[in-house]
């Protein structure tokens, strides 16, 4: 047996007749992967937990079903004698998802944590219900539920289920929109997936995302169950899911199906009950592409940047080119207003209002906007807008024409890792609020580099014939002003400096005013 920070190498003939193991560290379990995965007994590591290589571990691999260890060996990874130990910056225990990323999980962390988790979650069930939705725990909140009568311990969330009495895409949208209000007014924090799935957002002391729980939507059409985003099928009847049954998970009253095998049948198949870590939804390309054209993806590449922002531990850094900033923003008129567009850590929103303007930063970001409003200089505001979310954009463009001011906005370094039908409802949004002459400025890459994944927005690239093309289903007109070799963390890059104005020519009133 050997390893290396790119492969752990088992004897294939230990793994005969099991299903799925679970790969321990130090004795908690940090990922659990199917055995045909395990080519020849070769184990290869995901890419996502190679960083951490650098220490000592004792690793254990365990069958799933049964908890029996397979292998046990001592590694060591680099030169470092310490324990290597799973963590993000908030000091919560780290393990591969079902999704195949690493993020926190509930085994091995905080006991209050879970509880906080189910309060929140038992409060939010109590405000759904009083608004008069339908809602039941679904997905690892109801497997765990029904194998041991609480939380599973490599799950990271509690997922819940509304019932909509509609079948018609825009219909269920409307629904879905009633239910984001009714949690706003609440207080809540409203995190938007899909035009039929909503994440609510809890935050610790340091302005983390401490927990949150997913609501999907469920309603029937033509005989089928859907629930967007992974499952359309027609094994689940109304009456499985209503009327809910009160059960205790972990202790706490929450509302599941009524017949709560059948909904985790038809998700996860006949032997539900035996333990599958590695489990993922295996949904057709068909279902799938139907589910996201009804409800649009709102969630693109969020992940990674709250991932990107939280390793900052707090930390605002310094902006790239701060005399290019300030000279850009010196140049706009004295009273302008402007919007800095993914804005990250705020780092660029704050040069600008050292120059007098007064400027709003947004970014889709949690965890860079708590650094960002830390470190808030006078002048400077922060909001969180999902700029994947068309719906969220045209909500701002009301607010800032409501102002009266005259709004430029900065997309610096941005729009090439948003995706193609998120990219036209920020161009939606440009024709919105460029009025009175104001332009938006932008750079971009345009090179695709040979360290290209899709899984990080920072690595794709968008070619000027691509903005022209997209441009021209607005009203709106680019200008490339020049294009360069920029270095970035991963190499050089070109980077190409656009300006985008409205074309429309605007109506004059009876005295001449705009």
């Amino acid at each position: 047996m050997s390893s290396s920070k790119r492969v752990f190498r088992i004897d294939p003939a230990l793994l005969d007749g099991i299903g799925t193991v679970d790969v321990l560290f130090d004795g908690r379990r940090v990922w659990s992967v199917g055995v045909d995965e395990i080519a020849d007994g070769r184990l290869v590591w995901p890419k996502s937990l190679r960083p951490y290589f650098d220490g000592r571990t004792e690793v254990s691999i365990r069958n799933s079903a049964n908890s029996e260890e397979l292998v046990t060996d001592e590694l060591r990874f680099g030169r470092s004698e310490r324990r290597i130990d799973l963590r993000d910056a908030a000091g919560r225990p780290l393990a591969m998802n079902k999704w195949q990323r690493l993020g926190p999980v509930f085994e091995g962390g905080n006991v209050r944590l879970r509880e906080r988790l189910l309060e929140n979650a038992q409060s939010l069930v109590a405000l759904l219900e009083r608004d008069g939705f339908n809602v039941y725990i679904v997905g690892g909140s109801l497997l765990g539920y029904m194998r041991t009568g609480g939380l599973l311990p490599h799950d990271d969330d509690i997922d819940l289920a509304f019932l909509s009495e509609h079948s018609h895409p825009a219909d269920i949208a409307l629904d879905s929109y009633r239910m984001e209000n009714a949690l706003v007014r609440a207080g809540m924090t409203v995190v938007r997936h899909s035009l039929a799935h909503l994440e609510i957002d809890f935050f610790d002391d340091q302005g983390h995302v401490e927990h949150y729980v997913d609501i999907f939507t469920g309603y029937f059409r033509d005989g089928l169950y859907c629930q967007p985003f992974a499952l359309r099928g027609p094994e689940v009847t109304p009456d499985d899911l209503l009327p809910v049954q009160r059960v205790e998970v972990d202790g706490v009253a929450l509302p599941a199906p009524k017949r709560p095998e059948a909904w985790l049948e038809y998700a996860y198949g006949p032997n539900w009950l035996v333990p599958d870590p590695s489990f993922v939804f295996d949904t057709s390309q068909w279902t799938r592409r139907r589910f996201e054209n009804n409800f649009g993806v709102y969630n693109r590449a969020r992940v990674y940047w709250e991932k990107r922002y939280l390793s900052l531990d707090g930390v605002q850094p310094k902006a790239a080119d701060p005399d290019s900033v300030i000279a850009w923003a010196e140049g706009l008129p004295a009273d302008a207003a402007v919007l800095d567009l993914g804005c990250g850590t705020g780092e660029s929103t704050n040069l600008i209002a050292s120059t007098g303007r007064r400027v709003l930063g947004i970014d889709f970001s949690h965890e860079a906007l708590s650094i960002a409003s830390a470190n808030a200089e006078p002048g400077a505001s922060f909001a969180y807008t999902n700029f994947n979310d068309g719906h969220g954009l045209f909500a701002l463009g009301a607010s800032l024409l409501a102002t009266g001011d005259v709004w430029h906005v900065r997309i610096a370094d941005t729009i090439h890792g948003i995706t193609l039908a998120n990219r036209h409802a920020i161009f939606s949004f440009l024709e919105l609020v460029l009025r009175g002459g104001a332009v938006a400025w932008g750079t971009t890459y345009t090179d695709l580099p040979g360290w290209f994944e899709r899984s990080d927005p920072t690595s794709w690239h968008y070619p000027p014939e691509w903005l022209e093309a997209e441009i021209s289903d607005h009203a709106l007109s680019v200008e490339f002003v020049s294009t360069a070799r920029r270095e970035t963390p991963q190499g050089r890059r070109e980077q190409l400096e656009f300006v985008i104005r409205s074309t429309r020519t605007r109506p004059t009133t009876d005295n001449g005013d705009d």
